[in-house]
């Protein structure tokens, strides 16, 4: 129960005070990942007139009250209808022993977490 409680307060803050992205000049999309049994909330922004050469990712991962921010750049190919990048994150202030290697994708106007693995080990998440 205390578990499902800060999940959903983690998905409360990363809604941002109910402010909506458009209303923060940014696009955003979410995702939950579970990690060594702790659900983690996932959120990817860029600013709304994004585009090449490359694209500002805004991301943060939230998780039993603790927060990790940070930005990455994700080059845009021109012609390409999804330009990817590869980041990873150190998850580990989130009381989580693996960290994450993710595909970040970029495709009409909004990025997307394509796939994660934790690591080490490899192990698919997504």
């Amino acid at each position: 129960m205390a578990s499902l409680f800060r999940s959903a307060l983690t998905l409360g803050v990363l809604a941002g005070l109910g402010l909506p992205a458009d209303a923060l000049g940014e696009r955003c999309t979410n995702d939950t990942l579970n990690v060594d049994g702790v659900a983690i909330a996932a959120r990817f922004c860029i600013p709304i007139d994004a585009g090449a050469p490359s694209v500002s990712v805004s991301e943060t991962f939230a998780a039993s009250g603790a927060m990790i921010h940070k930005t990455t750049l994700l080059p845009i190919i021109a012609g390409a209808g999804t330009s990817r990048t590869i980041d990873d994150v150190d998850l580990s202030a989130l009381r989580v022993r693996h960290g994450l290697h993710m595909t970040l994708a970029f495709h009409a106007g909004v990025v997307i977490l394509e796939h994660a693995l934790a690591l080490p080990g490899a192990i698919p998440l997504k």
